[in-house]
């Protein structure tokens, strides 16, 4: 392996410590099948020539070690498939568990720049290359290093220069495939661009097809698809080319040693020290060396696809590791003030939200204010980090991360099919009971929820049928509260309501949370709640553009 790549492997190489019992036993089963298919072709050999020449000799000892080795290589093959592929999958489920960790650590802004299709294919693409880690680079080398060195130590107990050409075999072969691989890297790199280049010309193309039709211009993509598509296939036939010369330099040189390995043999024979039936075995033995040989660089010739994959991964979840996560209750009772300086967002190349700045302080009701589609909403899911910013900051002070001390009321109410219980909890935060009767309280939900036959795990229903848009609302407000984050981010909280009802939560609520930070986007203003006992804060006028 070389030494740089290790840190883009090493994240999914950590994952295989889970595995390492069932991939020491696939190792020994691989390494197994390899020794017993040299032993079955040198025994085989043996015998055959033995009973040729010699009139008399022991014929039951040789001939079940045939067949010892012909039944033993074929049970371990098939059980070494079994065990190599059960662990491969493990490690794909440990791959993804490890993948969604880091991309539950990044923004979502970051993320909503890519098209879902786009992002679930090179997931997919990635994690599957990742397959040749185990199968097709680790196994391989390990299996042909040690069945090398235990064919060197047999060889010495004929003659020590038989050992020495079977180590020098291996570094050679060893050092054939690494620079293959070596090769790879960037070509493989290449090959990930072009083909993800294609695949999104190619849908796009395919989805705008009538378009590209009526304005006669289909045959320009066309062409330049087809442009693309022959770039990619001149890079896969370099990648075999590649393989291939590698493959005939060992072919070369195994051949090269079996040739020595002859010469050396022939010679210990016409001196008498060596037998003809050992003659030939040795050199079974080296044939069937040779097929261990040549398997290696085809095998480590996909390392660059690997390695590319592994980096792409990791520059698709970013390179960090996840933050650990803030209690938020131990959050909530900190005074936590909301900073935006000269904040500009686009969406589909239109200027959103332009130049927006303010200083949102603790203890105060802060208002985001303007018609419908003028981007409140854009800008509430900036300040989350849901959307990336065109320029401009938000930060918080002290500094913390949005994540961990903003609690978002998003314009949706969803309610999933479950228990209230649940519904108010998803994050399965440790809540007492009373935590959630004191939120339901304070929204005048408490007799409502204790009139029903289970109270808190009574089920609601799909999407909350069994709730009135307004109920729903509020029960979506208490969710968002029971997290108890510094600062809050509500997004038509009032939806659905009366405006005395809206009056009395609002005052209610500030009253009871003194410390937080509220930012309110609502089409009901503080002049139409008229509330003298709300701290009145900063208020963010936005206009359209």
């Amino acid at each position: 392996m070389i030494r740089r790549d290790w840190r883009f492997l090493r994240p999914w190489l950590k994952q295989v410590k889970g595995t390492r019992w069932s991939l020491l036993l696939g190792l020994l089963l691989a390494l197994a099948t390899a020794l017993f298919g040299i032993g079955l072709l040198s025994l085989s050999g043996w015998f055959i020539t033995a009973a040729a020449l010699y009139v008399a000799f022991d014929i039951y000892s040789p001939g079940a070690g045939i067949r010892f080795f012909a039944i033993a290589r074929t049970v371990s093959r098939y059980v070494e498939r079994l065990v190599n592929h059960d662990v491969v999958l493990a490690l794909q489920a440990r791959w993804r568990v490890a993948l969604f960790k880091r991309l539950q650590a990044q923004p979502l802004g970051r993320l909503l720049r890519l098209r879902v299709a786009d992002a679930v294919q090179q997931l997919t693409r990635n994690l599957d290359a990742l397959d040749n880690l185990l199968l097709r680079l680790l196994l391989p080398g390990l299996v042909f290093t040690i069945a090398s060195l235990l064919l060197a130590l047999f060889w010495s107990f004929y003659n020590p220069v038989l050992a020495v050409l079977a180590i020098g075999g291996w570094l050679a072969v060893l050092l054939f495939s690494v620079r293959l691989a070596a090769t790879t890297r960037t070509l493989a790199v290449q090959q990930l661009r072009v083909a993800e280049r294609l695949r999104r010309s190619a849908m796009n193309t395919t989805e705008s097809i009538t378009e590209l039709m009526a304005w006669n211009v289909y045959p320009d993509y066309e062409q330049a698809l087809l442009q693309q598509a022959d770039r990619q296939e001149r890079l896969d036939n370099r990648q075999l080319l590649l393989q291939h010369r590698c493959l005939y330099k060992v072919e070369i040189f195994a051949q090269l040693l079996f040739l020595l390995v002859l010469g050396l043999v022939i010679t210990e024979f016409e001196q008498g020290q060596l037998m003809s039936a050992e003659v030939i075995m040795l050199l079974l033995s080296a044939f069937a060396w040779q097929e261990l040989a040549t398997e290696l660089p085809t095998q480590w010739g996909g390392y660059g696809k690997t390695l590319a994959a592994a980096k792409r991964l990791l520059r698709f979840a970013g390179q960090n590791e996840p933050e650990p996560a803030t209690d938020a209750a131990h959050s909530g009772g900190n005074k936590f003030a909301l900073i935006l300086e000269q904040v500009r967002v686009m969406q589909a190349g239109r200027m959103v939200v332009d130049n927006v700045s303010a200083h949102l302080q603790a203890g105060k009701v802060h208002w985001i204010q303007g018609a419908s589609g003028i981007g409140k909403t854009t800008l509430a899911e900036a300040i989350m980090g849901w959307r990336p910013l065109h320029s401009g900051s938000v930060s918080l002070r002290p500094a913390a991360s949005t994540d961990a001390h903003v609690g978002y009321l998003t314009q949706q109410s969803e309610m999933f099919d479950d228990t209230l219980r649940a519904n108010l909890n998803p994050s399965r935060q440790r809540l007492s009971d009373q935590d959630y009767w004191q939120v339901l309280k304070l929204l005048e939900l408490d007799s409502l929820i204790s009139s029903l036959p289970l109270a808190l795990d009574t089920l609601v229903g799909s999407r909350g049928v069994m709730f009135s848009g307004g109920q729903r609302r509020r029960l979506a407000l208490a969710r968002v509260l029971l997290q108890n984050r510094p600062i809050l981010l509500l997004d038509e909280p009032f939806a659905g309501l009366e405006r005395p009802l809206a009056k009395r939560l609002l005052e209610r609520l500030v009253k009871a949370y003194p410390d937080k930070t509220w930012l309110i986007i609502s089409h009901i203003g503080p002049q139409q709640l008229n509330s003298p006992n709300v701290p009145d804060g900063e208020r963010i006028q936005l206009a359209s553009y």
